[in-house]
């Protein structure tokens, strides 16, 4: 079944932070820790970056359109050379 990146965007606001955590989490290989940390150090709402997870995921779009869409996400360059960060 395709991840609904929609649904996860919309409640990602409401959601409690544990939940949130654990929830993107199960979709990417970062664990509830790192998910939280990203959210503190970039300031990031759990909100955009539900929504940088989506773009990243989108197949249907080129690097470029991803890149272009993330930068209209607030915080959204930032968490992504954090996530960099973490695999370097």
């Amino acid at each position: 079944m395709p991840t609904n990146w929609d649904d996860i965007t919309n409640q990602a606001a409401n959601a409690a932070d544990a939940h949130f955590a654990s929830q993107i989490s199960s979709l990417t290989r970062l664990n509830d820790s790192d998910i939280e940390k990203l959210i503190f150090e970039t300031g990031i709402s759990k909100q955009d970056l539900a929504s940088v997870l989506k773009e990243v995921k989108d197949a249907t779009k080129s690097n470029e359109a991803k890149a272009t869409a993330i930068r209209n996400i607030g915080k959204g360059l930032d968490v992504l050379v954090a996530i960099a960060g973490k695999m370097i």
